[in-house]
């Protein structure tokens, strides 16, 4: 799923959520918001009775909301996340306070902690990137996303709970982004370092930009454009159909993945 629908028989939403039917198990990446995962799923045959584990990005509400109404019909199954996926997000605008964070604590789950680099099933991998390691010329700031500290001061929330997944299938590497909040290059860069090679398949996911400035837009453009070979572009969600254009006029191959898309990695 994701906010774009690609069907008149699916139904979109500002979420994300992607299947992935491996050899060796099938897992789901992030769950949305709930209101259209069970929808969808049922529409493009996707038995959820079939998921042998799930995969949270990080704990915003619009990526793992959805995970109760799994679980409610699946039964327990692991749960991959970070561990500060579970701690308190907001949303701070005008003054007003509002909680985005996870509906669900580790201690309903039956949670397994990412921290750097976990194979969560054969050739697919979980990644975190620390703090150390993103650069702060591609980390997306939005200044209304806030934790609060003790004294009730909101802080600009450091997101480290944020995790995406590199794929080895048979046309090579693939990187599965959920909204990149630590930057699509800084993510591009810890995948290269990990595998050797800077040519991917593909790249698909949520690439934080819609709610960058257009300096920030061309500089990460520009570095992905002529820093990596990717073959196929499939953004999605919080890139932004501004971020979007720019990538589509400097890179080859680069279509919208909108809820119902399908690929082969």
């Amino acid at each position: 799923m994701d906010d774009l629908c690609g069907s008149p028989s699916l139904k979109g939403e500002h979420g994300l959520s992607m299947f992935l039917e491996t050899p060796r198990g099938n897992l789901l990446f992030d769950t949305g918001l709930g209101w259209s995962l069970l929808h969808n799923a049922r529409e493009l045959s996707v038995d959820i009775c079939k998921i042998d584990q799930v995969v949270l990005s990080h704990g915003h509400y619009d990526h793992t909301w959805g995970l109760n109404q799994l679980l409610l019909r699946r039964g327990s199954i692991p749960v991959w996340a970070h561990e500060d996926f579970d701690k308190p997000h907001y949303s701070y605008r005008n003054m007003r306070k509002k909680y985005i964070g996870s509906s669900l604590e580790r201690s309903h789950l039956d949670f397994r902690p990412v921290e750097g680099i976990v194979e969560v099933t054969e050739n697919v991998w979980a990644i975190s990137i620390p703090k150390t390691e993103r650069h702060l010329a591609f980390l997306p700031l939005d200044s209304s996303l806030v934790v609060f500290d003790s004294e009730g001061t909101p802080e600009q929330d450091p997101l480290l709970d944020d995790l995406s997944l590199l794929v080895k299938g048979s046309r090579g590497y693939s990187v599965i982004l959920g909204c990149a909040h630590c930057g699509v290059v800084n993510i591009l860069e810890k995948a290269a370092h990990i595998t050797g090679t800077r040519n991917f398949y593909t790249i698909i996911g949520g690439m934080h930009l819609a709610s960058q400035p257009l300096e920030f837009i061309d500089r990460t453009v520009d570095t992905l454009a002529r820093s990596f070979s990717i073959e196929k572009w499939r953004p999605n969600h919080c890139t932004g159909f501004k971020a979007a254009l720019t990538l589509g006029k400097a890179v080859k191959n680069l279509e919208w993945a909108s809820s119902g898309q399908s690929m082969e990695l």
